[in-house]
């Protein structure tokens, strides 16, 4: 208790010496490079919410809808009804008139000013269009801390998210790469604010955290799973003293009580040693991976290929995981592993017959590179605690979500609803560093011209003339603004195949205005249900065209605002599972014999005859699995040719 009140005595004496507020335009600025909504395109829609002026000093007015594209490797801004804005440029600025102007590049909004760069891909010589945000830090918080964590957590962790993320902001402010993704900080820009967010930014301006009067390198993750690490276990270089060890008690899924657990599992022997393979055109299609719809299988190949391993991941097979480890005997200090093995067989195919067996060992590779492999999402920690192989099986166990290092999200959530004070949460998680107002000032998105409903008349005390004689006087006041946004609920997606529809449906509170976008597995934007849309509250249901996307899952992105702009988006996640078309064959055989197991030993189910047609169901070295009426069986695959 004692340590406690010198602590917030501390933080008591730097709080009272507050420095000068600053001009909204004073503030500091960020540039933000826009990726992680964006991706990699020659061509983007360009919306001007706002009176905007370009780098040729023309013009824009409110409302403007316009495509940059790349022409002949210069950039070029055009109007939509094809008015040329500028061409054959390298690059592209444009400054909003007004502080509330902003930016909506395809379908996502931002605030602040822009540069469109070209930048050219490495490895791919491909070029692409880059946004730069140029933004004030108190609005670049604005899209970061409800992308970071939900805005509906109780606001004391809201606040020390937000210390955390300004000082992070500012500490890296003029890097090369800082980008709108999870490599720096998530900004999502106008979509997802706020207002609880807000509060939290606006009741904290310009408060960081410092170590000997620099800015501390604030870092954070979801969860630490119990225990806190310091940097150098994780990056390397050289310790800070505002990380420890320590033990979280705090750090735990409040739905479960338990400590984020995740687990890996895999078959060691992922394809038969039988296959022929000098015959690959035989068994390719149909010969399957043990684990092949395992998420991790498939990062694999995908780590393969960046890796510059293989070319395609659709001509890679997996035969034999002989050692996926993590060595859980030497820990961090933080109880993290560190190291780990790899050893994997994999087939390439190199045109129609041919297969090429290949080789990957890693001894002794860092735990970065394994977590890599497999998936940052299957692999969510370094916290350990079970790496085995039983019965043919790997097993790989662990817990919490992140890196551990610094604040964890989820026990500052459980810290503040336990009653303790932001100053208190990041102390915990910051022990050696000083909490300090560095600036005053309010978001320059904040400082608005809004134009108020049409007004309302209301009476007042009449004045009087000269003459004494009462003359009626109306004052016009702002109507209410409604600040609650709409709320959707029950969202559902269910689909037809046959006629290749996913009918969304959602219910929603109250009249406004819905915008849904579809994103794939990567976030990005494949399909707009509704742009703007004005509807009524009750239950709504949208179509969605799946005859051109393939299985998997999607994200559908729902934005409902109000008459008064109040607005909140939601996220929810859905499948995509469309049945495997049925393969079928042609017997190529006066008689052939159908057998219960897959070997000349075993019973006849049937024989069937030559040209008969049937159905492949799968595929067990030189034999097929088959389908004839209602008898099932194996044949052999030499005898049967496979329809196209």
């Amino acid at each position: 208790m004692k340590k406690l009140m010198s602590i917030m005595l501390i933080f008591a004496v730097i709080l009272s010496a507050l420095p000068q507020t600053l001009k909204a335009d004073s503030l500091p600025m960020i540039e933000v490079r826009l990726v992680n909504y964006l991706g990699n395109t020659s061509s983007i829609t360009v919306v001007f919410n706002g009176d905007y002026t370009l780098t040729n000093g023309i013009k824009v007015s409110k409302g403007t809808e316009a495509i940059m594209s790349i022409i002949n490797s210069t950039l070029k801004l055009a109007t939509k009804s094809g008015q040329v804005l500028m061409e054959k440029e390298t690059s592209i600025s444009a400054t909003p008139v007004q502080t509330d102007g902003n930016l909506a590049i395809n379908d996502r909004g931002y605030y602040g000013s822009f540069q469109f760069v070209m930048e050219k891909d490495t490895k791919s010589n491909n070029i692409y269009i880059r946004p730069i945000n140029k933004v004030d830090v108190e609005t670049y918080l604005r899209g970061v801390v409800p992308q970071e964590m939900p805005a509906l957590w109780s606001m004391e962790a809201l606040k020390a998210q937000t210390v955390a993320a300004r000082t992070y902001a500012l500490k890296h402010k003029n890097d090369a790469n800082m980008v709108d993704t999870i490599a720096k900080q998530v900004y999502g820009g106008i979509v997802g604010i706020h207002p609880r967010s807000d509060t939290a930014i606006q009741q904290t301006s310009g408060m960081v955290l410092k170590y000997n009067n620099s800015l501390i390198d604030a870092v954070f993750s979801a969860s630490n799973g119990g225990k806190t690490e310091v940097n150098s276990n994780v990056w390397g270089g050289t310790a800070l003293p505002y990380f420890v060890v320590a033990e979280d008690a705090f750090d735990f899924n409040p739905a479960t009580k338990d400590k984020f657990p995740w687990a890996i599992q895999l078959k060691q022997q992922q394809l038969p040693e039988s296959l022929d393979l000098n015959d690959a055109n035989s068994w390719w299609v149909t010969q399957k991976e043990a684990d092949a719809d395992n998420q991790v299988l498939k990062n694999m190949k995908t780590w393969l290929k960046n890796e510059g391993y293989i070319n395609d991941v659709n001509t890679v097979k997996i035969m034999k995981i002989s050692k996926l480890e993590l060595n859980v005997s030497s820990l961090s200090s933080g109880g993290r592993v560190s190291k780990g093995n790899v050893n994997i067989d994999y087939l390439v195919k190199t045109n129609e017959k041919a297969i090429e067996k290949k080789t990957l060992v890693l001894n002794d590779t860092a735990a970065s590179r394994i977590r890599a492999m497999v998936g940052i999402d299957k692999m969510p920690s370094y916290l350990v605690d079970v790496s085995k192989v039983e019965t043919g099986s790997i097993y790989i166990q662990g817990r919490g979500n992140g890196h551990g290092v610094g604040l964890s999200q989820y026990g500052a959530r459980n810290r503040a609803d336990a009653g303790q004070s932001y100053q208190q949460i990041l102390q915990f998680y910051f022990p050696a560093s000083t909490l300090v107002k560095e600036y005053s000032g309010v978001a320059n998105s904040l400082q608005e011209n809004t134009t108020v409903k049409k007004d309302t008349e209301v009476p007042v005390t009449p004045s009087q003339d000269k003459n004494n004689t009462e003359a009626p006087v109306k004052i016009a006041v702002p109507a209410k603004k409604d600040t609650a946004a709409p709320v959707i609920s029950t969202f559902k997606a269910s689909s037809d195949y046959k006629k290749n529809i996913s009918k969304l449906s959602m219910k929603i509170n109250k009249s406004g205005k819905m915008t849904i976008a579809i994103k794939d597995s990567k976030g990005k934007i494949i399909s707009t249900l509704a742009k703007n849309k004005t509807v009524k509250s009750g239950t709504l249901i949208f179509d969605w065209n799946i005859s051109k996307v393939g299985n998997g899952t999607y994200t559908a992105e729902m934005t409902a605002e109000n008459a008064d702009g109040f607005k909140k988006t939601i996220m929810q996640k859905f499948s995509i599972q469309k049945p495997a078309k049925e393969k079928k064959g042609s017997v190529k055989a006066t008689v052939l014999n159908m057998r219960e197991k897959a070997t000349t030993a075993s019973k006849v189910v049937t024989r069937l005859k030559n040209k008969q047609t049937v159905v492949i169901l799968a595929q067990r070295g030189s034999w097929y699995k088959v389908k004839y009426g209602s008898k099932t069986g194996y044949v052999s695959a030499k005898y049967i040719t496979v329809s196209k």
